[in-house]
């Protein structure tokens, strides 16, 4: 007898063994469902334009004659727009639309909107195609990003980026020689405010016969990212996940508007076109905060009365505010893959591994001014090689390799921060950038209605009233958010 339940319990325990062994092995001993005589059509969509759309188009050719061809897999690439119309119409496919599009097979994807989506129970756990030695491979706070509760990976990483103050080192230096300043002025916010407040009065001098006339020196190409970011800095994470609410700290939030607010009504920041780059590009900026994947689209000449005139350019670290902690966004849309039939999905996946693996990623992310995502690239010679190549190129591929460095010391050496989704922080997210342009634009028009009337820039800045117009903000913010059911806490 005793034999006998010694014998069960060793029987029990290997099989233990080999179930726990099965479990942390699906991903690799899984059966294959492709097949190379009936190949699976896998249809992608992207927001990817211009050379990103070329690139990403270049090696989905070259998937599909190699790799694709081998296995089965046929990936059928569809440019859907920007990301804003990419993301609609993954929402209305996934939601049931009338007259939308069926789901896509496979989808660039935001973290937040890709949660968005699963809790539609659209998403695919890529835990089951991708084992922990492939996930391994990739940049540890870049797959972090896009894992959920710290256990389903809904996104694979594609390329990432981060943010850098680009500058038009020419019209700067120009600045600089008459005010005294040097570049270290742009290393923090308040610095920027300054220096943008002397910049304006300093242009304005240059007409005496039209006051008020000065130019401006500052711009954001994500408002967003600004108001995210500045709080992080300061200690606050306005978008809590773990919670699933926004934290609004009046004493963080208070010093993000004014000197955003302050600079926009009072003409020292400026948003012109659609993009800062053509700010620049236009001589109504001279430096801006921007991806640090947007150096290819950094103008090298400005156009004034129809002539061109070459520049130079100047990237620099992200600023922070005063006493905070230097931090930076990390961002990039991965690719998420639509639950659907066990082909589709190991298709699917089987691209991703690909595009993603340092020989394929280097390519597109060099070509495209983003950060490759495997920790191999970055100790591969062709990186390297591209770096060196890019370094002695013209004027927009060394304005590229000049930032590299740059953006992976923020990202590998400092604080870079991606926020933690929760249901509803996609339209946090949205909240919070469109209220505060929204609000900025009635004061600019308040401002430059006060100095109509002969008001020197602090009468305009008191007449505006600072306190209470980010009293009526936080108060919209709070009726949007109840308006929408987003739970949020007051510090």
């Amino acid at each position: 007898m005793k034999r006998k339940l010694k014998i069960t319990c060793l029987l029990l325990s290997l099989l233990v063994v080999v179930m726990a062994g099965t479990a942390c092995s699906t991903a690799s001993q899984k059966k294959t469902a492709l097949d190379p005589k009936n190949p699976v059509s896998i249809t992608l969509w992207h927001y990817y334009v211009g050379d990103n759309k070329i690139a990403l188009e270049k090696a989905v050719d070259e998937f599909n004659k190699s790799v694709g061809s081998e296995k089965g897999v046929v990936i059928n690439a569809v440019a859907k727009g920007s990301i804003v119309d990419l993301e609609e119409a993954i929402t209305n496919s996934a939601k049931g639309v009338i007259n939308a599009e069926p789901m896509p097979d496979l989808f660039s994807c935001y973290p937040d909107k890709g949660l968005e989506i699963d809790q539609l129970g659209k998403l695919c756990d890529l835990n089951d195609y991708f084992t922990k030695d492939e996930q391994n491979s990739y940049v540890d706070e870049f797959l972090k990003s896009e894992k959920y509760d710290e256990k389903r990976l809904l996104n694979i990483p594609i390329v990432k980026s981060t943010e850098l103050l680009y500058v038009n080192k020419t019209a700067w230096n120009a600045f600089v020689s008459q005010s005294g300043l040097n570049d270290s002025a742009l290393s923090t916010f308040e610095g920027i405010y300054d220096a943008a407040r002397a910049y304006y009065q300093w242009t304005d001098a240059q007409t005496p016969e039209t006051a008020g006339d000065g130019k401006s020196l500052m711009g954001f190409d994500s408002v967003a990212n600004y108001i995210i970011i500045g709080n992080k800095q300061l200690g606050t994470e306005i978008i809590d996940g773990t919670d699933s609410k926004a934290v609004l700290n009046r004493a963080d939030l208070k010093k993000v508007f004014d000197l955003y607010y302050g600079g926009m009504c009072l003409g020292y920041f400026n948003a012109v076109s659609k993009f800062r780059s053509d700010d620049i590009k236009a001589g109504d900026l001279v430096a801006y905060v921007g991806s640090s994947s947007g150096a290819a689209y950094f103008p090298t000449w400005i156009e004034k009365d129809n002539t061109q005139s070459p520049i130079e350019f100047l990237a620099l670290s992200y600023p922070v505010f005063a006493g905070g902690i230097p931090t930076a966004i990390e961002q990039g849309a991965g690719m998420s893959v639509t639950k659907s039939t066990p082909a589709k999905e190991e298709g699917s996946a089987l691209f991703l591994k690909w595009f993603t693996a340092k020989e394929q990623n280097i390519n597109f992310a060099m070509t495209t001014g983003y950060l490759p995502v495997e920790k191999a690239a970055y100790e591969n010679t062709d990186f390297k090689a591209s770096l060196d190549a890019m370094s002695a190129g013209d004027q927009s591929e060394k304005n590229v390799a000049a930032v590299y460095g740059i953006a992976l010391d923020q990202i590998m050496n400092a604080d870079t921060y991606a926020s933690t989704p929760f249901d509803e922080s996609y339209d946090l997210r949205t909240i919070l950038e469109k209220s505060l342009m929204t609000t900025t634009v009635a004061g600019r028009q308040d401002a430059a209605a006060f100095r109509a009337q002969g008001m020197s820039e602090q009468e305009v800045l008191d007449a505006l009233n600072l306190d209470a117009r980010f009293d009526a903000w936080l108060a919209s913010l709070r009726s949007q958010l109840d308006g929408l059911g987003i739970a949020y806490s007051e510090e």
